[in-house]
């Protein structure tokens, strides 16, 4: 009887979580300012004759919000738990007869999907201005595919060690990790003997994935060097970050159950 009932209690806290996270004015007024700092510091990159490329814009327009958005995202997705222990929810949730796991995966899914919505708003008009300049709106499939690879892997990956990360972690401590993680694994540069992960198939804003599914987004620039990729190492970066997530959501709900069974 209890596993007849997962379906419909995933379904439920799935519901929840989005409409607790779509409602939050904190998500869209970020994609609101994240959207104005971006058409203020680079509209003349993506809008102007660059001498690039349609695909090399639509993928750095990609990049661009693949690279700070999920910034937000972090920081927007760390207090969900300790919400649930503020208002007494996650009592109450204990006494239903949702499993743990599923109570976790849908708050993941949720929240996600939530989150992804105000990105992708902005990522479609950033990419029909670029194509309207251009003349062409064949490319807007392409231009999903590059968005959903970029951006819809890194909030995926961010997402679920967010809410895994903060079943253990005070959220304000994990916020400032996190802010020093991203620009640590996808900002600094490895030629400065630094080790980092930047420019290794766990580079989570999608310069890997994007270079070896989509070489024709790859920037070509005098004096740029643009990462370059196999279509192996894309589909590697891809599966691993996306393989990294799913075993953070296992982690997390082995140490809630442990954490239920004894109380």
């Amino acid at each position: 009887m209890t596993k007849n009932l997962q379906w419909p209690a995933f379904t439920g806290v799935l519901r929840y979580e989005f409409w607790m996270q779509i409602r939050r004015p904190a998500l869209w007024l970020t994609a609101v300012l994240l959207s104005l700092f971006l058409l203020k510091s680079f509209r003349g990159f993506f809008l102007a004759d660059n001498g690039l490329s349609l695909d090399m814009n639509l993928g750095q327009w990609a990049e661009f919000l693949s690279g700070f958005y999920p910034i937000a995202a972090g920081l927007l997705l760390a207090d969900r738990f300790s919400r649930d222990r503020k208002l007494h929810t996650d009592e109450l949730l204990m006494t239903a007869p949702a499993a743990t796991y599923v109570r976790l995966w849908g708050k993941w899914a949720g929240t996600v999907l939530a989150t992804l919505i105000p990105v992708t708003a902005i990522y479609l008009l950033g990419a029909l201005a670029i194509m309207q300049n251009r003349h062409d709106f064949s490319h807007l499939p392409f231009a999903l595919l590059v968005f959903l690879a970029s951006s819809g892997t890194a909030l995926v990956f961010v997402g679920a060690f967010t809410l895994a990360c903060t079943t253990v972690m005070w959220p304000i401590l994990y916020q400032f990790l996190f802010v020093g993680y991203w620009f640590w694994g996808n900002f600094l540069n490895p030629k400065l003997g630094i080790p980092t992960i930047n420019g290794t198939l766990l580079t989570v804003r999608g310069d890997i994935i994007l270079a070896g599914l989509f070489p024709s987004t790859v920037l070509k620039m005098d004096g740029f060097s643009a990462p370059t990729a196999t279509f192996a190492q894309g589909i590697g970066s891809l599966a691993l970050l996306l393989g990294c997530a799913v075993g953070a959501q296992i982690i997390a709900w082995r140490g809630l159950a442990w954490h239920e069974q004894h109380q």
